[in-house]
């Protein structure tokens, strides 16, 4: 057997373990991939699944076409895209609500959200921010919390169950903090009412505090992210001020239906990753509020269990009211 005869053999063995490199599937994709989104156009999850979705484009070599698919809080989309082909041409934008708070919450309508989609790559993290109107005289979360013995502060946020409804029980069952949920019907109106004096704080995404901290009509005190954000470095963690937990505050990540073959789904992690390391999507992604951050289909999947671990923690050590 000669020498070129032996190194190819060994070549088809090493690509037949899988030893060879990266598996890329043959073919894919050659025709346009379907993003659906749980989600109304024009929110903020639809935004950022209309970014990734256009810097794919060119990632992938195919389009990209964003179908919107909204209601019963992501199930809709969810029991669509279960139903389609595990061939990787129709994906699922799902958030840390969708694809882990929710299943747990509703596990006999949205159980299947966990069970139903394999992990393709995470898109970003966002974090969360507890603010007060500039006008209460309350400085930092030490203050909060003083201010809460004398009388419960009111907190709002945009529904019921949502992840800073849980962060909020979780936080005010470890500081002792009393504190009185406001669920509202999205940000817009929890926010009106803070900086109109109307309830005492607001617990809130990045994206929907930025202009009010901004135009100083709201103070930051704490923020549920692993770390300070670039955008506003004065206002700690939570962990910071002695609070652990809150760090995985909310994440949007790319789902395939179950049976996908992983050939598939590393093709389009890496494509995520590949777009969104660069300083343009870095830019894009901060100015929307929140962290671009692609992973790999284990990464994502590591992420959702926590999650759900945490979900179920806060079910079980507090006294967190979802039936209303």
């Amino acid at each position: 057997m000669t020498r070129r005869h032996r190194l190819s053999i060994a070549t088809c063995v090493l690509a037949l373990l899988g030893l060879a490199g990266p598996a890329q599937a043959e073919g894919y994709p050659d025709h346009p991939v379907t993003l659906v989104v749980p989600f109304s156009p024009g929110g903020g999850t639809d935004l950022l699944a209309r970014l990734v979705s256009t810097k794919l484009e060119a990632s992938l070599g195919a389009p990209v076409v964003v179908d919107n698919r909204p209601g019963a809080s992501g199930a809709v989309a969810g029991a669509y895209v279960m139903t389609q082909p595990a061939d990787g041409y129709t994906l699922f934008f799902g958030t840390s609500s969708t694809n882990a708070i929710s299943p747990v919450l509703h596990e006999d309508k949205m159980g299947n959200m966990l069970k139903g989609f394999d992990p393709v790559s995470l898109v970003a993290n966002s974090a969360l921010i507890l603010a007060v109107p500039t006008s209460s005289p309350i400085a930092n979360l030490k203050g909060y919390i003083k201010a809460s013995e004398d009388k419960p502060l009111t907190y709002g946020t945009f529904g019921v169950g949502s992840t800073p409804h849980l962060l909020g029980t979780l936080f005010a069952s470890e500081s002792g903090a009393k504190m009185i949920h406001v669920p509202y019907k999205g940000s817009a109106p929890a926010v009106a009412d803070v900086t109109g004096g109307h309830i005492d704080s607001a617990f809130l995404t990045v994206t929907a505090l930025t202009a009010s901290l901004h135009d100083e009509a709201m103070r930051g005190l704490a923020v549920a992210a692993s770390e300070r954000l670039k955008g506003f470095p004065d206002i700690p963690t939570f962990e910071e001020e002695g609070y652990k937990g809150l760090e995985d505050a909310g994440w949007f990540g790319i789902f395939a239906p179950k049976g996908v073959p992983a050939e598939i789904r590393a093709q389009v992690s890496k494509a995520v990753r590949t777009v969104l390391e660069t300083p343009e999507a870095q830019e894009e992604f901060a100015k929307l509020g929140v962290e671009a951050k692609g992973s790999t289909p284990e990464e994502l999947a590591k992420k959702q269990e926590n999650s759900v671990a945490l979900v179920k923690h806060i079910l079980a050590t507090t006294d967190i009211d979802i039936s209303k």
